[in-house]
């Protein structure tokens, strides 16, 4: 192989072409890096998430608790009112009693339910975080695998063509 300026040439492409090939495998590292950091930060949000679920059930327990509490209270009132009145627990006092524990029932089941709708969002957020983690990941092995493939491809090109002498670079 003679020495001229064909074979410059064709040394400054080879040149070209690796630093080209080295760009090209830093983007995709660097991108793969940063879904995989993506991906952490799913994985945290969905952990938020359902840390939000569990304490939205202690706050729902809580409320159920105090709204129990101020039935009985209400209760011991009306109670207390009727004794104090002299008049003895039954006709309308016992319908006003039962009154209240029907409204004082009602009102721990829509406390229950809203509880229940509350963590089911968080819950759906949670797996929904997860999805995204899982996928942000997936796409980082891929396209750090895509960069390392690529990259390999490219020197196996470049061999190629040294070998064969330079190839046609015109």
């Amino acid at each position: 192989m003679a020495f001229g300026s064909g074979t410059i040439t064709a040394a400054a492409g080879a040149v070209s072409d690796i630093f080209s090939g080295i760009a090209t495998n830093t983007a995709d590292t660097i991108k793969a890096q940063g879904l995989a950091a993506e991906g952490k930060e799913y994985t945290l949000a969905a952990n938020l998430a359902e840390e939000n679920k569990t304490y939205e059930e202690t706050s729902t327990s809580l409320q159920q608790f105090q709204q129990q509490r101020e039935l009985m209270m209400s209760m011991g009132k009306t109670q207390a009112d009727v004794a104090g009145a002299g008049f003895e627990n039954s006709g309308s006092a016992i319908d006003l009693l039962r009154e209240s524990a029907q409204q004082g029932a009602l009102q721990k089941e829509v406390i229950g339910q809203q509880g229940l709708i509350k963590e089911a969002g968080f819950e759906e957020q949670a797996q929904s975080y997860n999805i995204m983690a899982q996928t942000a990941q997936t796409a980082s092995e891929e396209t750090a695998a895509a960069g390392k493939q690529a990259a390999a491809r490219r020197e196996q090109e470049l061999a190629e063509e040294l070998r064969d002498g330079g190839g046609d670079r015109s």
